[in-house]
């Protein structure tokens, strides 16, 4: 029995080899081949063309991907225990499937790459508060329908992202007779279009753009009214993104990639409707950011092996200004501004068999920061060289790290694909799942597919 199990095994892993589909990515190949964080909290190596992790950033990339279930299954740690890393904010899915030669439709469930839920911080905030604040649950419902197009040389995708979140709690009393209200609420409607368009056969551009709009709720309804209570107050977002690549075939072993992204975002709080028996507030907050990256680098393939890398300027600001009428304390305004020059990302991956690849890579951000405070009555400001990896996930401390390198492998058989990165612990000690006695990770950010294309 034993000797047939093992056969049939064999067997069925010698017809995945024949007859593989797979289409390996996404964000665990990403991180182990020098990705960094773009946006939106989103790991990428921007000068690695084809992947499915891409799909997050340009929706026309599902019509590269459909017929295609993908699943990241989180965990992050380069080192040590990543149990904590997993739910929301790191385990996320999608599925596309093709319903006609040229339209794809899919679906993608939990991931919020908006920063809406730092509205309630915000709201919270907000300098006259006329009565205690409440806090607003977080969105952790997040789903987006993705439609992609293929024409003659292009192919269109849209992506339409819808997020809430809400609490209510109703008081009723019998002596007084009075009721009592309380609501929180949040919600987040996205909108992203992009395009892979084919400009000759040395050439091609993909280009997206994004469209995010966020609010927060704090709302008391009281009846009868009481001085002091009541009142609802607000907080709104936006946020817009612009992505663009090109690919231009220099050999047939070396494509060069150019890259280009900017991106703002804005919010404000605000007391909609004054508490019972106050005058309407005056204050204002309202907090702004920046961001815009350039790049050069390229990609270079061979038979069984590939590499992706180059150089990139990238820009962050940050603002936010308090102004409350009367109150020289509570005017303030703060910028924070981080420039990387030169930030380098370079991944590489090879094939050991026709089922195993390893990969490694290298991030480094080489940059400054200038931080200031603006008061009524003085200023103060600093300016720093800072020196690190700005890379979250992977439990790293941004503080601490002034360059990474990654380990990664990547299994396939038939339509299957396990991405995954790898503990250089697991180089001194061995394989942690085997019996390891620690507690280091052998593998960490895990993504696994599934490519059911016919």
């Amino acid at each position: 029995m034993r000797k047939l199990a093992i056969i049939v095994l064999l067997s069925l892993v010698v017809v995945g080899l024949i007859y593989s589909q797979a289409k390996p990515g996404g964000i665990a190949r990403q991180v182990s081949m020098g990705g960094s964080m773009t946006n939106s909290n989103l790991v990428l190596n921007p000068f690695i063309i084809d992947d499915p992790a891409l799909l997050l950033l340009n929706p026309a990339y599902q019509g590269i991907y459909n017929d295609y279930l993908w699943s990241n299954i989180a965990g992050g740690r380069i080192e040590g225990n990543s149990s904590n890393d997993n739910g929301y904010g790191n385990q996320n899915a999608g599925v596309a499937f093709s319903v006609a030669d040229a339209f794809a439709v899919g679906l993608i469930m939990s991931y919020d790459p908006t920063s809406v839920n730092s509205l309630q911080n915000l709201l919270q905030s907000y300098p006259q508060y006329q009565r205690s604040s409440q806090t607003v649950p977080q969105i952790y419902n997040v789903w987006e329908l993705v439609g992609s197009y293929k024409l003659s040389s292009m192919t269109l995708g849209l992506g339409l992202m819808y997020g809430w979140s809400n609490r209510t709690d109703d008081y009723k009393y019998t002596s007084p007779i009075s009721t009592q209200k309380n609501e929180r609420y949040a919600s987040l409607l996205s909108v992203r279009v992009g395009a892979i368009m084919g400009i000759s056969d040395d050439l091609s551009l993909d280009f997206s753009g994004h469209l995010r709009l966020g609010s927060a709720t704090d709302k008391i309804t009281r009846t009868p009214e009481v001085t002091g209570n009541g009142g609802e107050y607000e907080a709104s977002g936006t946020e817009m993104l612009l992505y663009a690549r090109a690919k231009m075939k220099v050999s047939d072993k070396f494509n060069f990639v150019p890259y280009g992204m900017f991106g703002f975002g804005s919010a404000e709080p605000k007391e909609k409707t004054q508490p019972t028996g106050l005058t309407k507030a005056t204050a204002k907050l309202e907090y702004s950011t920046s961001v815009y990256a350039l790049g050069i680098g390229g990609e270079y393939k061979t038979q069984n092996f590939y590499f992706a890398g180059g150089l990139s300027f990238q820009h962050y600001a940050q603002e936010t200004d308090r102004k409350r009428p009367g109150g020289a304390s509570d005017t303030l305004k703060n910028t924070w501004i981080y420039t990387g020059l030169p930030v380098i990302n370079l991944g590489g991956e090879w094939w050991l068999t026709e089922w195993l690849s390893g990969r490694i890579g290298y991030f480094r951000s080489i940059g400054s920061y200038n931080y200031k405070n603006e008061y009524p009555n003085y200023t103060y400001e600093s300016n720093q060289s800072y020196e690190h990896s700005w890379l979250i996930i992977g439990g790293l401390n941004p503080s601490s790290y002034d360059g990474i390198v990654t380990l990664g492998v990547g299994f396939k058989f038939g339509g299957f694909a396990l991405d995954a990165t790898v503990s250089e612990e697991a180089l001194r000690r061995g394989l942690g799942l085997i019996g390891s006695n620690n507690g280091i990770n052998t593998f960490g950010y895990l993504t696994a597919s599934y490519n059911f294309a016919e």
